[in-house]
């Protein structure tokens, strides 16, 4: 008895070691690093540039103070007109395909990489094309160069007019696209003064777990955009839109996932917390 005892206590124990080395292997938190890179297109708008330019600022306040994020795991390229150019680079193509180049290098599989870019867009030929201090740079382009990043977990923003029609190109496994309007509405956009905002808001923390999701940031800031212009009785002319299960296509209520079955699972678990 006392020797079948011991036999069970060695099984039990070497199972929940094996357990232990399973569960080790399936988070790979512990060493997983994020990158982030920001870009600031142009805008010929005063009002518009400035309110931008403070997203941008607020952006990467946040991703420093907030997140603790490694400032040489951060590149933030914007125009020389912008506030934020005293400590970045230009955001010429020039520049933002070498940034990219250089994350492609140091992003491992297991790390997380942030792509923003906020900013004036136009369609042209059916291509939506990056408006950027001198030319610009195809949606096309933007999907190629981003495509050696081998990061596992990857969020894709654009903020700018007609950015749906990216969507198809930049999506993929493991990435969450998020997109301030559809492709057929050309307008700009103001989808960062209410998402970024949201990310820090506790009262975007829906599910009250203590941390805001893209997903809760996006649900806060597509309610407050719906809000504005029906205080301002305009016609709404900017829906954002998600994308984070591969297939293409963004749902425009992505909260729903539950429900409808398409977007909004992966964005749900994307949480900006704290730098290892």
């Amino acid at each position: 008895m006392k020797r079948m005892t011991i036999i069970i206590l060695l099984a039990m124990a070497s199972e929940s070691a094996t357990i232990g080395a399973q569960s080790a292997k399936l988070n790979p938190t512990e060493s997983q690093k994020t990158y982030a890179m920001i870009v600031s297109g142009i805008n010929k708008n005063t009002k518009d540039r400035q309110a931008k330019d403070k997203a941008v600022a607020n952006l990467r306040t946040f991703l420093l103070n907030n997140v603790g994020m490694k400032r040489d795991r951060l590149a933030v390229l914007s125009s020389s007109k912008s506030p934020v150019n005293k400590d970045s680079k230009i955001s010429t193509d020039k520049n933002l395909k070498e940034q990219v180049n250089a994350f492609a290098a140091a992003v491992n599989p297991a790390d997380r990489f942030i792509f923003y870019y906020v900013g004036q867009a136009n369609i042209v030929a059916g291509k939506l094309r990056l408006n950027l201090p001198g030319a610009d740079i195809t949606h096309e382009q933007l999907a190629d160069w981003l495509r050696p990043i081998k990061a596992s977990s990857m969020l894709i923003v654009l903020d700018c007019p007609g950015a749906g029609l990216a969507v198809k190109a930049v999506s993929g496994p493991g990435r969450v696209v998020v997109a301030a309007c559809t492709a057929d509405e050309h307008y700009s956009t103001r989808f960062s003064e209410y998402f970024v905002p949201a990310l820090i808001d506790d009262k975007s923390d829906t599910d009250s777990d203590g941390e805001v999701s893209v997903l809760e940031a996006f649900t806060s800031a597509s309610k407050k955009i719906d809000d504005l212009y029906r205080r301002l009785g305009l016609l709404k002319t900017e829906t954002p839109v998600l994308e984070d299960n591969a297939d293409g296509a963004a749902s425009r209520q992505p909260w729903r996932y539950k429900q409808d079955g398409t977007d909004g699972l992966t964005a749900a678990k994307f949480f900006f917390s704290g730098e290892k």
